[in-house]
C-alpha cells in the first residue's frame, strides 16, 4: 500500500520540482521556477516601482538612480543571501565534496543567479521601453549594460557572503560595500569634472548603467553609448575573472 501512495505524492509536484538538476546553473533556475508564487513577487515589486516613474515624467536623472540602485540591490542581495542561506543549510559543504572544480560549480550558480534577475528586470525593461522614448539602439545598449551589472552584482555578492555571517549579517556587509559604490558611481550627486571622483565614476560599472537608463529616458547622458557598451565587456570580463579567482573561496568557507 506504501508503494502507490509515494508515487502519487511524486506524480502531484510540479514538473520542475520533479526534474533532477545536472548542475548549479539548471538548479538554481528550477528552485526559482518551481515557487511561482515567490517569482511572481520578485517580478511585481521593481515593476511597481518603474511605471509611476516612466509613466510619470520624473526627472532622468533620479529615475536612472533609483533604477539603477534598483537593479544593484535585487543582483547583490540576492546572491549574498541565498549563498549565506545554502551555507547554513550544509548545502555548500555537500556541494564541494562533488569531484568537480570549485570555481565551475560557483560560476554555474552565479550565472543562473544572474540569469533569474534578468528575467525578474524583464517586465520593467519592457514597461521603459513602451513609455518612453527609447531606440532600438539605445534599448540594445541598456540591455547589454544591465546584464554585465547583474552578472558583476551576484558575483560581489557571492564573494561578500564568504566574508559574513549568516544572513543578516552578510545584508548587513552588503549595504556597506555597495553604498561606496554607488556613491561614487556619481548616482546621488552626479559626477564632478575633475579631480579623483571623476576617475572613480569611470571604472564604476554603476556610472555607466546609470548613463544608460538616463539615455533610455531620453535624457542626456554622462557616457556615449560606445563608451557604455565598452564598459559593459569590461564588466563582464572583469565579473569572470572574479569567479575563476574567487569561487573556490565561496564554496570552501564554511
Amino acid at each position: 500500500m506504501a508503494a502507490p501512495s509515494v508515487h502519487v505524492a511524486t506524480s502531484s509536484l510540479p514538473l520542475v520540482r520533479r526534474v533532477m538538476p545536472r548542475g548549479m546553473f539548471v538548479r538554481e533556475v528550477l528552485v526559482n521556477l518551481s515557487r511561482p508564487r515567490a517569482l511572481a513577487i520578485k517580478v511585481a515589486m521593481p515593476l511597481v516601482l518603474t511605471i509611476p516613474l516612466v509613466a510619470g515624467h520624473a526627472p532622468t536623472f533620479w529615475a536612472a538612480m533609483l533604477l539603477t540602485v534598483l537593479a544593484a540591490m535585487i543582483g547583490t542581495v540576492g546572491a549574498a543571501v541565498t549563498v549565506s542561506r545554502a551555507r547554513d543549510s550544509g548545502l555548500l559543504t555537500r556541494v564541494a565534496l562533488t569531484p568537480r572544480p570549485a570555481w565551475r560549480t560557483v560560476a554555474e550558480w552565479v550565472l543562473g543567479s544572474a540569469l533569474i534577475d534578468m528575467l525578474q528586470l524583464t517586465p520593467s525593461l519592457i514597461a521603459i521601453f513602451l513609455l518612453a522614448p527609447v531606440t532600438v539602439v539605445s534599448a540594445v545598449v541598456i540591455l547589454a549594460s544591465i546584464a554585465s551589472v547583474l552578472l558583476l552584482a551576484n558575483v560581489l555578492g557571492s564573494v561578500i557572503s564568504s566574508i559574513g555571517g549568516g544572513p543578516g549579517e552578510v545584508l548587513l556587509d552588503v549595504m556597506v560595500v555597495l553604498a561606496p559604490l554607488l556613491f561614487l558611481g556619481g548616482l546621488f550627486t552626479g559626477i564632478p569634472h575633475e579631480g579623483w571622483r571623476w576617475i572613480a565614476a569611470h571604472v564604476d560599472p554603476f556610472a555607466y548603467l546609470h548613463a544608460a537608463f538616463i539615455d533610455a529616458l531620453g535624457g542626456t547622458a554622462t557616457f556615449d553609448r560606445i563608451a557604455i557598451v565598452a564598459a559593459a565587456l569590461v564588466t563582464a570580463a572583469g565579473a569572470v575573472v572574479a569567479l575563476a579567482t574567487c569561487g573556490g573561496a565561496v564554496l570552501r568557507r564554511r
